[in-house]
C-alpha cells in the first residue's frame, strides 16, 4: 500500500508529502517547471492525443519505486503505461483488480492463506526478453534495501510478512506469509505493490559497468538500487537514457522536458499485452495555471483537459464545441482532521460528544450543492461512496449525524455546557462523568477551536470552512479560521503525527485529501487510522486495533463493513463532501477513455480517435 499517499493539494489527486515535505524551493521550482509549456503536438495523423495535467502537477520520477516526494498520481499514471505492475488497480469505473490487463493471473492461496503461489502471464520487455520470475526477484531484493527510501514500505506489512520466497520456474513463484490473512486483502493492498523490472537491463551499479547479478547480495542490490535511484533524480535523461527504453508496457517514453514537465510517450511495438495501444503518441502536458489550461483546450490544443469548478459555467460551451463533460470521480474521502494528540486542542476534540456535535454543524449537502456544483459525493465514512465500488456499507450511505445546529447545542448541554461571554459554550460541569465535559477539561474553558485549511486558487475550500464556522458559532463553538498556504500546512500539520504534536483542532486540506491508503483497493484502514497513523491526526482506538486486524486476517466483507461503520460512528474524522478528482473535457473524437479510472490515473492504451 501507498505509506504516505498524497491524495491532493489543490484538485483531488495528492499532495501533502509528510515524511519527504515540499519546501518552498521545489515548489517554486515546480511552478516554474509549468510556466513554458508548449502545447504543438509533435505527431500528426490523428494518431496523437494530447492529455494535461492540473496545474503544479509535473511528472518527474521515472523509477518504478516512487519515494514520498513523487509518489503522486499523475507520476504512477505515466510510470504504468511504461512498467506494468503484476496486478492492475481498477477495472473500468469500479476499485476492483483488473486481472485481464495484469501480468500474473489470479493468485492461489493454500496452507489457510500462508501459502501464494503466482504464475506469470506471457509478457515481454522491449528488447524482446520475457518477463520472468527473475524480474520479480529483482524487485523485491531492490525493494528490501531501499525500504527507508520507498513510499510503499509500511513497518510490518509488505514485504516484512512475507516469511520467504521460492522461485519455481521462470513463470511460477511462491510467498510464504508470516500468519494467514485475509485473501482479499492481502491480495487487494500487498500483492498490488509488486512491479516486475527488467534485471537484463537493470542490474548494473553504475552508467557504463556490465549488467550483472549484483542484486542478489545485500551490498550489491543497495549499490544497484542506489544506482537507480540516482538515475531516476536526473530528469534530463529521462528520453535519452537507454535504461528507460526497457519497458514491458504499452508507451515508452521518447520525449521529456525537464524544464516544463512536457512527456511525450510512444506506443511500444514489442508491447504484446492485451490492450495493444491504438495510438502512436500521447502527449501529457503541463500549465502554470487553471486559466492557461482552459485557453488551450478551447483553442484546440488539449484533446482530453479539464475545467476548474469554478469555470462550471463554461459547460455548455464546450458541449456545444465538440467536448463531452464528464467529472471523475475518485476512490477517495474527503474529511477534516481531527488535532488528537494536541496538547491545546486535544482534550475538546478528544471527547466524541464534541465530534458529533461538530460533524452536526457539517451541511453536507448545501455545501455539495453550492460550493461544488453538485459533482462529486456525501461522505459519511472512512470510504468513497463512489458508484460501482463494493466496500462501501449499507450504514456509510446514511447521515448519522444530519446538519442539525440544535442538535449539537443539546449535546453540549448534556455534557455539561453552558453559554459564557458572546455566546460561547464555557465548561460548567468539568469531570468524567457522562454528563460533565470530559478528561483535564477545566471549569470555566470555553469550548474554542482552531481550525487550519489551506488557500488555494479555488473559492469553495474558503467557502465552505466560512459556512462551517458560521454554523459552529450559533451553536456555541468558536472556530478560528488559519488559512495557510499549501507549503506552510505541510511543514506546520504535516509532521503530526508521528513526528510531533497537533497544533492544531481541526486541518482541512482542499477537496479529497486523503483515502485509507494509495494503492490500496480495500478500504481496511491501517494508514489512515491505525496506530501511529500519518493521516488521523494521532486517533487511537484499541476497538478501531482490533477490527482492522480482523479485517485483514478474515476474507469477506462482515469484518470490513464493522470496521468501516466503527470509524465512522466513533467520528475518527470530521467526514466532509468529496470533490470529484476533475470535471474532464474531452474532445468527442478522442474514444476509450470511459469510464475514467477511479485511482486517477488513466489508461492510455485504450484510447483512439
Amino acid at each position: 500500500m501507498r505509506a504516505r499517499d498524497h491524495s491532493r493539494k489543490i484538485r483531488p489527486t495528492s499532495e501533502r508529502v509528510l515524511g519527504v515535505l515540499v519546501a518552498s524551493a521545489l515548489a517554486a521550482l515546480v511552478l516554474a517547471a509549468c510556466s513554458s509549456t508548449s502545447t504543438t503536438p509533435s505527431s500528426g495523423g490523428g494518431k496523437t492525443a494530447t492529455f494535461a495535467l492540473q496545474p503544479t502537477d509535473s511528472f518527474t520520477w521515472m523509477l518504478p519505486l516512487e519515494n514520498g516526494a513523487n509518489e503522486e498520481p499523475w507520476t504512477l499514471g505515466i510510470d504504468e503505461n511504461l512498467w506494468l505492475p503484476l496486478y492492475f488497480e481498477g477495472k473500468g469505473s469500479a476499485p476492483v483488480i483488473n486481472y485481464a490487463l495484469s501480468l500474473a493471473l489470479p493468485p492461489v492461496y493454500s496452507d489457510g492463506g500462508r501459502t501464494v503461489t503466482i504464475k506469470l502471464k506471457h509478457y515481454l520487455w522491449s528488447d524482446g526478453s520475457p518477463v520472468t520470475t527473475r524480474d520479480i526477484q529483482f524487485f523485491f531484493n531492490l525493494y528490501k534495501v531501499g525500504e527507508p527510501k520507498i513510499a510503499t514500505y509500511v513497518p510490518g506489512q509488505f514485504p516484512d510478512n512475507i516469511r520467504s520466497i521460492d522461485y519455481k520456474n521462470s513463470t511460477t513463484f511462491v510467498l510464504h506469509l508470516t500468519r494467514a490473512y485475509s485473501q482479499q486483502w492481502y491480495t487487494d493492498n500487498q500483492l498490488v505493490n509488486i512491479v516486475p523490472m527488467p534485471q537484463r537491463a537493470w542490474d548494473r551499479e553504475s552508467s557504463g559497468g556490465p549488467v550483472g547479478n549484483f542484486d542478489l547480495t545485500p551490498s550489491g542490490a543497495s549499490k544497484v538500487f542506489n544506482f537507480l535511484y540516482g538515475q531516476s533524480e536526473e530528469l534530463s535523461t529521462y528520453a535519452s537514457s537507454p535504461l528507460w527504453k526497457v519497458v514491458d508496457g504499452p508507451f515508452t517514453i521518447t520525449s521529456y522536458d525537464s524544464v516544463n514537465g512536457r512527456t511525450e510517450l510512444t506506443a511500444n511495438k514489442a508491447y504484446n499485452g492485451p490492450d495493444k495501444p491504438r495510438l502512436s503518441h500521447v502527449i501529457v502536458e503541463c500549465y502554470p495555471s487553471d486559466t492557461a489550461e482552459v485557453d488551450s483546450l478551447r483553442s484546440g490544443q488539449i484533446d482530453y483537459g479539464y475545467i476548474p469548478y469554478s469555470d462550471y459555467g463554461l459547460l455548455s460551451y464546450f458541449k456545444g464545441h465538440g467536448f463531452t463533460v464528464a467529472p471523475w470521480a475518485p476512490d477517495y474521502e474527503e474529511s477534516v482532521e481531527v488535532g488528537f494528540t494536541s496538547p491545546i486542542y486535544g482534550p475538546l476534540v478528544g471527547q466524541l460528544y464534541i465530534r458529533q456535535a461538530l460533524q452536526h454543524l457539517v451541511n453536507e449537502s448545501l455545501y455539495l450543492k453550492t460550493t461544488l456544483d453538485g459533482i462529486g459525493q456525501l461522505t459519511y465514512g472512512p470510504v468513497p461512496n463512489i458508484p460501482g465500488s463494493p466496500y462501501v456499507s449499507p450504514a456509510e450511505r446514511h447521515d448519522p449525524y444530519p446538519y442539525s445546529i440544535s442538535a449539537a447545542r443539546s449535546l453540549l448541554k448534556a455534557h455539561g455546557w453552558r453559554p459564557g461571554p458572546k455566546g460561547v459554550m464555557v465548561c460548567e460541569r468539568p469531570g468524567n462523568a457522562s454528563d460533565e465535559c470530559g478528561a483535564h477539561i477545566a471549569a470555566g474553558r470555553s469550548l474554542t477551536l482552531l481550525m487550519n485549511y489551506t488557500i488555494t486558487s479555488l473559492v469553495e475550500l474558503s467557502s465552505q470552512a466560512e459556512a462551517f464556522q458560521t454554523a459552529a458559532r450559533s451553536a456555541g463553538i468558536q472556530v478560528n479560521l488559519a488559512p495557510l498556504t499549501a507549503n506552510t500546512m505541510y511543514s506546520v500539520d504535516g509532521v503530526c503525527p508521528p513526528a510531533g504534536d497537533c497544533n492544531y483542532a481541526l486541518v482541512l486540506y482542499p477537496l479529497w485529501f486523503t483515502n485509507y491508503g494509495d494503492l490500496e483497493i480495500l478500504p481496511t484502514l491501517e494508514q489512515q487510522f491505525g496506530k501511529g497513523n500519518y493521516y488521523g491526526g494521532g486517533y487511537y482506538s484499541p476497538t478501531a486495533e482490533k477490527l482492522i486486524s480482523a479485517a485483514e486476517t478474515h476474507s469477506g466483507l462482515s469484518h470490513l463493513y464493522a470496521l468501516e461503520n466503527y470509524i465512522a460512528s466513533n467520528e475518527a474524522a470530521i467526514w466532509w463532501p468529496t470533490g470529484d478528482n476533475q470535471i474532464s473535457v474531452v474532445s468527442n473524437k478522442l474514444h476509450g477513455w470511459e469510464p475514467q479510472q477511479p485511482f486517477g490515473d488513466p489508461v492510455f492504451a485504450g484510447w483512439y480517435f
